[in-house]
Formats: structure tokens, sequence, C-alpha cells
């Protein structure tokens, strides 16, 4: 579990020695699995850093479930709204315990005044926020043009290369996720990507063992991916 300042992304740069006053500010909370750190269209403007465990971002539509992301210790959640200045502004998204999370909270008030006094915390949130939008865009752009093979095997890839390793030439995703949760995450429906993952592992390719999925032909991923030009950095989500 985080117990450092120093390895949460937006805090790299503050000063050691100004750590323990500026954890006086923090709160502790803990989240059960399932738990909603914070509701889509709420106004609430608090903001969680990620201590330990995995949470899920995500929208809600006629009871159709979209994941827009995942973020890892490490990471904030609600940061934008808390930097916005509309007192309007709402939650864009939904933040769900994806398993058991601790977190530090901010306020609003004490968030700005950390920001106020150490500039290279916005610098920080901006680039974050940039990366987030390239996130997005790879992701509109998979979902407008490429079929359900091509894109269950692009998210795969990105699954490994966040969340995996090479283990006895077996290249296996340290992240338990069910195919519910991968339909969510494409916008499909569970028997579409039923299918393409029953055709992936007739193939070959990928097996699924206690819900970890494992990379049998990485080559062959790789190239009904269809990315001729996308490099592995680009699939990064979060600093590992």
């Amino acid at each position: 579990m985080i117990q450092d300042l120093s390895e949460i992304t937006l805090f790299k740069d503050i000063p050691r020695e100004d750590h323990p006053q500026l954890l006086a500010l923090f709160k502790t909370r803990n989240f059960k699995k399932n738990h909603n750190l914070i509701f889509e269209n709420d106004h609430s403007d608090e903001v969680y850093f990620i201590r330990s465990g995995i949470v899920k971002v995500y929208r809600v539509k006629d009871a159709q479930e979209l994941v827009f992301n995942f973020h890892f210790p490490g990471h904030a959640v609600g940061e934008i709204e808390a930097i916005c200045d509309e007192k309007q502004l709402y939650r864009m998204a939904s933040v769900e315990a994806f398993e058991p999370v601790a977190a530090w909270m901010l306020t609003k008030k004490d968030f700005l005044y950390i920001i106020n006094k150490y500039p290279a915390v916005l610098r920080r949130a901006y680039n974050l926020l940039l990366e987030r939008l390239r996130i997005m865009n790879r992701k509109v752009r998979s979902l407008t043009f490429d079929d359900t093979r091509t894109r269950t095997a692009n998210l795969i890839m990105d699954l490994y290369h966040n969340c995996g390793g090479q283990y006895d030439g077996v290249y296996r995703i340290d992240f338990k996720i069910t195919q519910s949760d991968l339909a969510d995450m494409l916008g499909l429906t569970r028997e579409s990507i039923s299918k393409t993952v029953n055709e992936l592992k007739k193939d070959g390719i990928i097996e699924i063992r206690q819900k970890c999925i494992h990379i049998l032909d990485l080559e062959r991923l790789d190239y009904i991916c269809n990315e001729p030009d996308e490099m592995s950095a680009h699939r990064i989500w979060h600093e590992r």
C-alpha cells in the first residue's frame, strides 16, 4: 500500500520535507468491492488518491455500462472537477471500486491550496489530462472503425502492456477480468465478446486461467490488432 506522497503521480515534485505538513490535510477512506467513490452527475468535488486496489471509471445509459478506463495505485480521480472553477460542474463519470480500495481523500479547498503552493502539481494534472484524452481518442477511433475481433485483440494487447508480464514463455495479464468486463470496455454485448474470445482460444492465441488472460501467441495477436503505426508506449494507461 502507498504510504509516501512521492508515490502519488501528481505529487512527485513536492519537496519531501513538506510531506508531513501536507499529509495532515488528507483523510483515509476505504471502499469495498463494487462500492462507488464518485457518482455520475453528482456535484461533489472531493479528490481521491488510490493507495491500493483498482477503480473503474464508467457511465451507464439505459442499463448499459461503458467502462472508460481503470485507475491504479498512485492515480488520482476527481481532480479535473476540483480544478474547474465552474460551481455547477457535475461529475462526468462514476468511479467504482473494482476490488477493495484504500484511498486518501482531499477536499477541493485543500487540493487547490496544494496546487497554488506547488504549481508543478497543476502541470502534472494537465499532462495527465492530455494522456487521458489521447487514450480516449484511441478508444473512439477503435469503436468507430474496427470490427469486434480487432477491437478485442487491441484491448487484450493494451491490458498486457499495462497489467502483464512474461512468465516461462507465456505472456500473462495479471488482472482478473471477466468477459462481461471486456464487453463493457468495448461497448459490445456479452454474446459478441464471448464468441470472439472463444475464437481466439480455438485459434491457440489466448487462454483463460482463473480469470487471467494468457497470451500464447503474441505475434498473431499483434497481427490481428492491425495497428502498424502503433507504438507500445501509446498503449500505456498508467505509470508502472
